[in-house]
């Protein structure tokens, strides 16, 4: 039993780890939304941005509003790139920390199964025991009568 108390510290310290790992990959998460949704944003302005710009190319507009459009899609460019880029480091980041998680998880569970196994030999050998004593005492009466 004794050997099962070391075991069951093991799985508590790989039980802690586990945890940790997956506070990390939640982190991980919500930096990566935060940078898809900025992404996201930036995107869908620039969808509007160029609607509009191709809005005001075909209707002849002022020569100021179609060099505005244009000197902010400008401007955008860099920021998307700059965001993407960022983005996609905290998906990469993230993948990173799901394999970790998932590393984690394995380990718990192949010292649950040797827990579990452990546990299966000690009371087959505690029914054995039993066995042997009810044998022993039946023989003890049979003997004495």
């Amino acid at each position: 039993m004794n050997q099962l108390q070391g075991y069951e510290k093991i799985r508590q310290v790989r039980e802690n780890e586990k945890k940790d790992a997956q506070l990390k990959f939640q982190e991980a998460t919500a930096e990566f939304e935060k940078h898809a949704s900025h992404l996201y944003d930036l995107l869908k302005k620039k969808e509007k941005i160029e609607e509009s710009y191709k809005q005001s190319l075909s209707d002849k507009s002022q020569i100021e509003t179609i060099k505005s459009y244009h000197q902010y899609l400008d401007f955008l460019m860099p920021t998307i790139v700059n965001v993407q880029k960022k983005a996609d480091r905290a998906r990469k980041y993230m993948d990173q920390v799901q394999e970790y998680v998932t590393e984690h998880y394995i380990e718990v569970k192949k010292i649950e199964k040797i827990i579990n196994k452990k546990e299966q030999q000690y009371k087959q050998l505690e029914d054995k025991k039993d066995l042997m004593l009810m044998d022993d005492v039946s023989i003890r009466k049979y003997l004495e009568k």
